[in-house]
C-alpha cells in the first residue's frame, strides 16, 4: 500500500512539472501573439531573443515567413533589420536534430533571399560601392548568408524534406556568390 501511495505521489509531481512547462509555454506564446497582433516585429524578435526558446522560434518562424512573403503587397514591417537579428538563430536551428527546426529555418532563409534577391545579388557586384539607398543591414546579411553556404550544402546531402529545401537554398546562395 505504501509503495502504491508513493507511486501516486510521484505521478502527481510529474504531472505538476508537465503542467508548469505547458503554462510557461502558453504564456510565452501569448506574449509573442501580443507583439504579432500589434505588428511590432522588432519587439517580437527582441522578445524571442530574450526567451532563447528554440521551440517558440520554430512556432513563430512560419508566420514570419508568410508575413515576409506578403511584405511587398501589404507593406508589413518585416525589415532587413529584423532578418539580420534572426540569422544567428536560424543558423543555430539549422544545426538541431529536429527536422522541423531545420525545415522552417530553411524556409525563412529562402524567403529572405527571394525577397531581397536583387539587392543581395547587387552586393556581390558592388561590394565596396553600395548604392546610397541601400539598407545598412544588407552587407551583414549578405556576409552571414554566405557563411551559411557550407552548412546548407551539408544539409542538402541528407534525405527527405531537409535535403530538398537545402538544395534550393544552396542553389540560391551559389547564385549570390
Amino acid at each position: 500500500m505504501a509503495s502504491h501511495q508513493t507511486r501516486c505521489e510521484q505521478i502527481m509531481k510529474e504531472h505538476q512539472v508537465v503542467i508548469s512547462v505547458l503554462q510557461t509555454r502558453a504564456m510565452r506564446i501569448n506574449a509573442a501573439l501580443t507583439f504579432w497582433k500589434s505588428k511590432d516585429f522588432t519587439q517580437l524578435i527582441s522578445y524571442l531573443l530574450r526567451t532563447n526558446d528554440d521551440s517558440l522560434f520554430v512556432d513563430i518562424l512560419p508566420f514570419l515567413t508568410k508575413s515576409l512573403t506578403e511584405n511587398e503587397k501589404q507593406k508589413q514591417p518585416v525589415t532587413l533589420g529584423v532578418c539580420l537579428e534572426l540569422l544567428p538563430i536560424l543558423e543555430r536551428l539549422l544545426t538541431k536534430k529536429y527536422e522541423e527546426y531545420v525545415v522552417v529555418s530553411l524556409d525563412l532563409i529562402r524567403t529572405m533571399m527571394k525577397t531581397w534577391y536583387r539587392e543581395l545579388y547587387n552586393m556581390k557586384q558592388h561590394e565596396n560601392n553600395l548604392p546610397l539607398n541601400s539598407s545598412l543591414s544588407l552587407p551583414p546579411i549578405y556576409v552571414k548568408l554566405m557563411s551559411l553556404n557550407e552548412l546548407v550544402e551539408r544539409l542538402s546531402k541528407k534525405s527527405g524534406t531537409t535535403a530538398t529545401k537545402a538544395k534550393v537554398v544552396h542553389e540560391i546562395l551559389n547564385q549570390l556568390m
